[in-house]
């Protein structure tokens, strides 16, 4: 240290301490990128990981595939996740982190409709089956709330002249629900009957008798038909009177030919008023089918249908009945459900739940297994909390779009994978104005979280909770301070999961607990121009779920100190609609599309029959409950439980409700994470389906027995425990809330078993392909090598000709990796395509692969193949998969490196022995056992082969890169020897970066590198090195140039591949020294 660094101002002695013992730190191993499908884990975004343990915490376990069930709710495990073995069998061997892209679904900015990522269904709801399709829910009531005291319609008529009722004249009666009868006047029969008044015997002997054979007539005519009309004959009059209480909007029952009787039109009474229905039930209809709801007519108990739009009871076991039918009658599938979990008639039970069963038939399961629909979300809390489970009930199903539009619908979701994410937490009122209170528009928004990059597993999988809201006891700053923590979704306040915690936050920009800083605030775009991933905000993220979005005014200091989050903006939701007489609901008004004619069953929708509309009703569609008492769910202290959202069967129960996550996902494709639903409108929606405060939390008693409970608009009310001020609250620790995410979408095609299976890639480009464009971006993302460091790159299973060759290209440009890739036509998993035998799925053979790489012209010293498929056994459910050769080797290349030094051949029995656990994983099986001649031609070919031998089993035989030409290249032992020097040279070279052009300087380097070089030597390497460093290389015109060039020739160690030996034999007296 110079003497210049002391700070001399009176006299004394200074001392300073000088550290040069320090170790400088070595590098860090350089591994693999795989790129592949997970359970969870960021979306296209490189991320690093250490160890197999750490990969699952992130990733989640490896996925073997051929897992159905409930595939709607609990995501797509149909098809093996090839890139969470490939991770396994690397992190088994401990010598280098691998770093893995998770792929959910991308679209090209400029990508035609073909191109987008997502999925819809094939159809639209439409007056012909043969192109019907889309959303259909299931709105139900109980049976009670068409349970009315208001009057019957009714008519008097009134017989004037009884004598002029003649034989042939007819009476046309219709009811209001649009059933006719025509009752004809008979002079010889003697008493009335369906269709016919009997005049005979004395029925025409007085205005009261004719009278009572008319209303006889009706009466026995509506016992016989289904004509809903009774009659009575009180004095010279007949009274017709609707069945049913109410009948707004009658026109019904007129008559002519009877000129002796005068006939008035139903009056009186209301239409029947159902309330409000709760959506049930969600179907998704594909290939041309139709959901219809089936059974009686409510209020005709001798009239049955299967139709859209008409009021349907349960039957007498409370179930309702589902007709699921497809054009020309080639599918039909009637299904009686309810919505109690624990029966066997449990609607998830009863209705195919698997979307990749509704892919055209025959593509990846036998024919007989298509089904053209699947059932999506239920909302079971909905309906247990509305009493509907196990009951009498009515129920309609209508179709799901917007009115007067069928481009906007949940049926319609292309669009790219979008980010879960919370709306808008608020503050306390602190306006003062508590009568005049809207928590909507009197409140401030704060902040909300935003995923990074889960995708839909994030509202599937988390909540998050505000808890410790305290606020400020200091004399220097109002701000106060809160906890955030991010839960298990299925967690309950009694027994409470944390995934992550951030405590102290405070809303002060300035403070080191900032949450904003605490958090992070980093979020990721991608630039389709530079193909390159940037990186925006300011605090990195200190969450693993999870960044900050800071409302502006929050962030730059502006909003009052003493705001704190006191509640949130529930997420957005279709609005509810009300029907009145089957008037059809303004265009863009609601999410229920009806028109006229347009769909084959119903002019207008709500009817209790076929041809008139008498019923008033609101549909409504869900959201999650609230928690009412600071008791629910047995909490022995209030002080524990969190208001807001609960998860729960019940507002007594422990249980977690599965329905809450349906409740949550994204509405439709106009919902993305960049909208903020409660700043913009959109039509048919509610931007918010309630706003929770803390400012509504009630108290009854006092003392040690306060109960508290939530009340929405108690504060305006004057009635909540916060009328006075929000601390009153806040000092009782009743301090803690709990809002969901929602909104999340992994972007996927979720009838393909394998949203990027080969077979959706032929022919594809960016622009006509949402799977092709994913792969090549996420190639892309690491192509650059100053963004990612790697020296092996994969993505098992992929064959797609261009996608490989791209692969092979990036490493080629980069220089410093090799990329494992697969070939086509090897085998197909069913994933790809359906075929009854193992046999069907084998391609044609080693000779076909050899003559098809061969065709491709390849010819780098960057990549490298292997030849078959193997089997593994997977150590979590004990099945046997099939996976791709790049699996293997991932698995090879690392034990390798681990028992000797990457340049050590990843081949032969002493390291290339799969049945002796080289591949990191269980490998138990070959699709072909090649014999010695197709080894010979797949080697000839530059692929290389894994044999099976009797003896010794499974082995990697033979260690080639793709080059033409014959050199020590042509070797994957020596390419990755190069590429380890390259990189950890280029490393060591950055110590004498900005340094003095000098030989000083030159010597400094040759110093770093050449005990390098020595040591890879001793370690069998290279068998000889020479660094040539000096004037010869560093000319004068290099130095003015700010050049510093040397020159490294090596000799790499080549490893024995053929093994020649000749026996003599020789005859008896011969000398062997001859």
């Amino acid at each position: 240290m110079s003497v210049k660094s002391f700070k001399f101002v009176s006299p004394g002695v200074f001392i300073n301490e000088i550290d040069n013992s320090f170790r400088p730190r070595s590098s860090q191993e350089i591994g693999p990128v795989t790129i592949g499908r997970a359970t969870r884990g960021l979306n296209l975004q490189p991320i690093k990981v250490q160890s197999f343990s750490e990969f699952v915490e992130i990733f989640g376990d490896t996925v073997p595939g051929e897992q159905g069930g409930d595939v709607a709710r609990y995501g797509n495990f149909t098809s093996p996740m090839y890139g969470t073995y490939a991770a396994k069998a690397f992190l088994a061997a401990n010598v280098a982190p691998l770093t893995y892209i998770r792929l959910l679904g991308a679209e090209h900015p400029q990508s035609v409709t073909a191109g987008k990522a997502g999925w819809n269904t094939s159809d639209s709801p439409n007056a012909s089956i043969s192109s019907n399709g889309g959303a259909y829910g299931l709105f139900v009531w109980p049976s009670a709330s068409a349970e009315g005291t208001e009057p019957a319609a009714q008519a008097q008529w009134t017989v004037t002249n009884k004598d002029n009722l003649v034989t042939g004249e007819t009476l046309i009666i219709t009811d209001t629900h649009g059933e006719s009868a025509t009752l004809t006047v008979n002079e010889s029969a003697t008493a009335s009957s369906n269709g016919v008044i009997g005049l005979a015997s004395g029925g025409s002997g007085s205005a009261n008798a004719v009278a009572a054979r008319i209303a006889e007539a009706i009466v026995a005519t509506a016992a016989a038909t289904n004509l809903d009309m009774t009659a009575s004959a009180p004095a010279s009059h007949v009274v017709v009177t609707q069945t049913i209480a109410g009948a707004g909007g009658n026109t019904a029952v007129g008559g002519t030919g009877l000129t002796g009787v005068t006939t008035a039109s139903l009056s009186g009474g209301v239409g029947p008023s159902l309330g409000t229905g709760s959506l049930a039930a969600v179907w998704y209809a594909d290939s041309a089918a139709s959901v219809l709801l089936s059974g009686t007519y409510w209020g005709h108990t001798n009239n049955t249908t299967s139709s859209l739009g008409t009021i349907i009871t349960t039957d007498s076991n409370n179930l309702f009945t589902v007709l699921i039918t497809s054009s020309a009658g080639t599918y039909n599938e009637t299904v009686k459900f309810g919505f109690n979990d624990n029966s066997d008639t449990y609607i998830r039970s009863k209705f195919n739940t698997n979307p990749t069963l509704a892919s055209s038939a025959g593509t990846f399961y036998p024919s007989e297994a298509h089904k053209p629909y699947w059932l999506g979300e239920t909302f079971e809390q909905e309906i247990r909390d509305a009493s509907l489970v196990d009951t009498f009930a009515l129920g309609v199903i209508l179709p799901l779009a917007l009115s007067g539009t069928l481009t906007t619908s949940p049926s319609q979701k292309r669009v790219a994978s979008q980010e879960a994410r919370t709306s808008w937490f608020i503050g306390q009122d602190l306006k003062g104005q508590r009568s005049e209170f809207r928590a909507d528009t009197d409140t401030q928004k704060l902040f909300r979280l935003i995923g990074r990059g889960h995708g839909e597993w994030l509202h599937k999988n988390c909540k998050v909770s505000i808890d410790k809201i305290r606020q400020s006891t200091s004399t220097t700053s109002d701000y106060g301070t809160f906890s955030v923590v991010i839960r298990q979704l299925q967690d309950t306040d009694n027994r409470v999961v944390v995934l992550e915690r951030f405590d102290n936050l405070t809303l002060n920009p300035a403070s080191p607990n900032y949450i904003g800083r605490r958090i992070g605030d980093v979020y990721h775009e991608w630039d389709n121009q530079s193909r390159q991933l940037k990186q925006r905000g300011t605090y990195p993220n200190q969450s693993k779920y999870v960044y900050v979005d800071v409302h502006p005014l929050v962030a730059g200091g502006a909003a009052k100190q003493r705001l704190l989050p006191f509640g949130y903006f529930g997420p957005p939701r279709y609005s509810a609609t009300q029907f009145l007489s089957g008037a059809l609901p303004a265009a863009g008004s609601t999410m229920i599309g009806w028109a006229k004619g347009q769909y084959g069953t119903l002019d207008d929708p709500m009817k209790i029959s076929l041809s008139s509309s008498v019923v008033t009703a609101s549909v409504a569609f869900p959201s999650v409950r609230l928690r009412v008492s600071g008791s629910d769910g047995g909490l022995s202290d209030q002080k524990n439980a969190f208001y807001g959202m609960q998860t729960t069967r019940a507002a007594s129960s422990t249980r977690h409700d599965e329905s809450v996550a349906d409740v949550h996902g994204l509405l439709d494709a106009r919902y993305l994470e960049s909208v903020d639903p409660t700043g913009t409108s959109f039509s048919g929606a509610d931007a918010f389906s309630y706003v929770f405060t803390l400012n509504d939390i009630r108290v009854e008693a006092s003392g040690d027995n306060k109960l508290y409970y939530y009340e929405s608009g108690s504060y305006q009310a004057g009635t909540s425990y916060t009328t006075a001020s929000y601390e009153t609250l806040l000092n009782d620790r009743v301090n803690r809330f709990t809002a969901p995410f929602y909104g999340g979408f992994d972007g996927l095609d979720v009838k393909l078993p394998d949203p990027f299976a080969n077979s959706q890639l032929t022919g594809k480009t960016e622009l006509n392909s949402s799977a092709y464009y994913t792969i090549k971006r996420a190639i892309d993302t690491v192509a650059d090598p100053e963004a990612v460091d790697m020296n092996l790159i994969s993505m098992p299973g992929l064959t797609n000709e261009a996608l490989t060759t791209h692969m092979l290209n990036v490493s080629e440009d980069r220089a410093d990796t090799m990329a494992l890739i697969d070939l086509p036509s090897v085998y197909t998993p069913p994933h790809e395509a359906y075929n009854a035998s193992f046999s069907g799925r084998l391609g044609s053979g080693a000779e076909a692969s050899a003559n098809a790489l061969k065709n491709r012209r390849l010819d780098t010293s960057y990549g490298a193949t292997f030849y078959p498929w193997v089997q593994t056994l997977d150590q979590q459910t004990s099945r046997l998969v099939w996976i791709p050769p790049s699996v293997a080797m991932m698995g090879v290349l690392a034990s390798s490196q681990a028992a000797a030094h990457l340049w050590f051949a990843p081949a032969g029995f002493n390291r290339g022995g799969l049945s002796d656990g080289a591949a990191g994983i269980p490998i138990t099986n070959v699709t072909e056992r090649l014999t010695s001649k197709d080894r010979d031609t797949l080697y000839e070919a530059k692929i290389n082969p894994i044999a099976s031998f009797p003896s010794t089993g499974l082995v990697v035989f033979g260690q080639k890169t793709l080059q033409e030409r014959a050199s020590a290249l042509d070797r994957i032992n020596v390419r990755r020897l190069v590429i380890f020097l390259k990189k950890q040279i280029s490393i060591l070279s950055t110590q004498v970066l900005f340094e003095q052009n000098v030989p000083t300087t030159w010597n400094r380097f040759k110093s770093l590198v050449e005990p390098f070089l020595a040591n890879v030597k001793t370690q069998f390497g290279i068998t000889d090195y020479r660094l040539i460093l000096d004037e010869t290389t560093t000319t004068p015109d290099l130095v003015d140039q700010n050049i510093l060039y040397a020159k490294i020739m090596i000799k790499p160690a080549r490893a024995i591949e053929y093994i020649a030996i000749d026996f003599v034999v020789a005859s008896t007296g011969a000398s062997f020294d001859d």
